[in-house]
């Protein structure tokens, strides 16, 4: 998603992660460029009905098995702090949604598995659905 930010701006999209941190943590998490918003409790996972991936999910998932794969060969490393971190739940589905000015939800994306991020093209796509290109 870093990647596409221009892209997003261009068609009147601010991206914001939402993180199961405290606030304090937001800079370690998240580094600077991104805006990103403190979760501990969960609410917004709940309020977009975002579930649990199950047990039997977590060891069976071709797919999840795969994207942690490709995950690792980008350089990403598993943080097993934040993992096991009292705020962290690492079983939450992930989720993304565009959400308009005064916070109308206009479109949600719920994830089958605990790594099934929606890929930035497809955001793209659908931000290009609701948006209207800002020019400058």
């Amino acid at each position: 998603m870093r990647e596409t930010r221009g892209k997003l701006a261009e068609r009147g999209v601010q991206l914001a992660c939402i993180v199961q941190a405290q606030p304090a943590e937001l800079r370690a998490v998240c580094g600077a460029e991104l805006h990103c918003i403190a979760d501990p409790r969960h609410l917004s996972y709940a309020a977009m009905d975002l579930g649990r991936m199950s047990v039997w999910k977590l060891f069976t998932s071709i797919d999840f098995h795969r994207r942690r794969s490709q995950a690792t060969a980008r350089g990403f490393k598993q943080n097993w702090r934040r993992t096991f971190a009292k705020d962290s739940d690492t079983l939450l589905l992930p989720g993304a949604a565009l959400v308009a000015r005064g916070g109308r939800v206009l479109w949600v994306y719920h994830g089958e598995h605990a790594g099934d991020l929606l890929p930035a093209d497809s955001m793209l796509a659908v931000a290009s659905e609701f948006a209207t290109p800002v020019r400058s």
